[in-house]
């Protein structure tokens, strides 16, 4: 019977650098390295790469009490995303941690970011654009630099290495390292396949070059249309030399001072006086039947992986999208909880729960379906056609309402959560003419990037080896 992925046997003399873990020898990749090798020039990583660290090196640990004490974005492994560096990072460190390793990590435009250390998410790539230089890596995250004389262009190596015929090499040299997996220098033996002929790589390499820049495009208008920078929307710890509250202005037994924040109120205020319409809250918008807020459900970990629908968790929410969803689950799973937890096109997810992430948000749109939302997540849906889900994503995104967002987010066992108070958070009018105008511009700005990750989907496609189906076999695994 034909050896695969199920079982197989290998030959002591085959194993490499004492290695005994049985999907390291997948028969399967080496199976589809020959139908590559038909098809494609396949390359070993090492050879395009630079030589040594200034080819490839990872990034530093920085302690968490460096978090929060800048602007400077602190890359981590859930921060690259559709090939680049999600605009709303979760961390930043100040100018003074920034000086201590820029040289050392040394971070360029062009390089490749590629995730180390993690689970999912290992192997995922990004690349360092020119206004982007100004980072600082985890330790969980390699910086790639191409070799010139390689004759590989880096757009290409970022598209050949999202491909699912290199993320099945990663798995198979992943290996867990206490409560994550870690790929260690093993990612320089990946095998990387780029098309023979030069003007094949070229078209690529244009098409690579025009989704990067449509991204820089679409994250300006963002900024434009929340009224700030996705990177200042984060939390961030401010001064607070002390403030009082009278007994009776307490509400709901809640003793937790950030609640209460002065600095909050006075600038909701002041946006309130210089709107020229009426600000309401969440829950009085619910109560009118204008919108309707639910959260999701959770399915079990058992029921990931059981099928290929989306199961949506918090961190598959970013820069106003849904990301590509690691968790899928069956039909059978879908239709039990498809009444509590389905999408709709046009709905807003907003995550309740967590730490850096609560608040963040993203529009569903007609390629995120089918789908179901986990508990963390709240689902709120535009009730009739007037109000337009589109100004809703702008409003909840603006400095002020994250702010509100912020002070209502409290610590609940390990994590925090926005909890019900989500409905005291107040936005301005969606049924007004500057609303309308905001509705106009998020609208094209999401078909905008609905269409970036089509091309994205596009370009690793035409790279894809076509691998047959060879994951029939039995169960078991021996060495001879």
């Amino acid at each position: 019977m034909t050896d695969t992925h199920l079982a197989f046997s290998i030959s002591r003399n085959s194993l490499l650098d004492g290695i005994l873990i049985p999907k390291f020898y997948d028969p399967e990749i080496a199976i589809s390295l020959r139908v590559a090798e038909k098809h494609f020039e396949v390359m070993l990583l090492s050879d395009i790469l630079l030589p040594g660290d200034e080819g490839s090196r990872l990034g530093d640990w920085i302690p968490r009490e460096n978090y929060g004490t800048g602007d400077v974005p602190y890359v981590r492994t859930s921060d690259l995303y559709n090939w680049r560096i999600r605009a709303d990072y979760k961390k930043g460190v100040s100018e003074e941690v920034y000086e201590t390793v820029a040289h050392r990590q040394d971070v360029k435009p062009s390089d490749i970011l590629f995730v180390a250390h993690g689970t999912y998410l290992v192997g995922s790539v990004g690349m360092v654009t020119i206004n982007e230089t100004k980072i600082v890596l985890q330790d969980h995250v390699f910086r790639l630099r191409v070799d010139p004389a390689s004759g590989v262009h880096p757009y290409l190596l970022l598209a050949a290495l999202s491909t699912s015929f290199v993320r099945r090499q990663v798995r198979s040299r992943q290996f867990s390292a206490d409560i994550i997996d870690k790929i260690g220098e093993r990612h320089l033996g990946l095998r990387v396949p780029l098309p023979r002929e030069k003007t094949a790589q070229m078209s690529i390499v244009k098409r690579v070059e025009a989704v990067l820049s449509e991204q820089s495009e679409t994250r300006e208008a963002i900024k434009e249309a929340s009224q700030s920078d996705l990177r200042m929307t984060r939390e961030r710890a401010e001064a607070r030399h002390g403030f009082t509250v009278v007994r009776s202005k307490l509400k709901k037994r809640i003793l937790i001072p950030k609640y209460y924040d002065p600095a909050v109120e006075a600038e909701l205020k002041d946006a309130q006086r210089e709107s020229s319409t009426e600000w309401l809250s969440i829950g009085s918008m619910v109560d009118r039947g204008l919108l309707s807020v639910e959260t999701g459900v959770e399915v079990g970990k058992m029921a990931y992986g059981t099928g290929t629908i989306p199961f949506i968790r918090t961190s598959d929410i970013a820069d106003w999208e849904v990301k590509t969803v690691r968790h899928g689950v069956s039909e059978e799973i879908y239709r039990e909880y498809e009444h509590a937890a389905s999408l709709k096109s046009g709905d807003i997810l907003l995550v309740r729960d967590g730490t850096y992430l609560v608040g963040s948000s993203a529009l569903v749109t007609e390629d995120d379906l089918p789908a179901l939302i986990c508990g963390g997540v709240y689902r709120i849906r535009a009730i009739g056609t007037d109000i337009s889900p589109f100004a809703l994503l702008a409003y909840l995104n603006m400095p002020i309402v994250r702010k509100q967002m912020r002070a209502r987010q409290f610590t609940r066992d390990v994590i925090d959560t926005l909890g019900y108070r989500l409905l005291e958070v107040k936005i301005p009018s969606l049924v007004t003419r500057e609303a309308e105008r905001l509705a106009a511009m998020v609208g094209d700005v999401m078909a905008r990037k609905a269409e970036v990750k089509r091309n994205i989907g596009s370009i690793i496609k035409s790279l894809e080896p076509p691998i047959p189906n060879v994951s029939k076999g039995r169960p078991g695994w021996s060495m001879r």
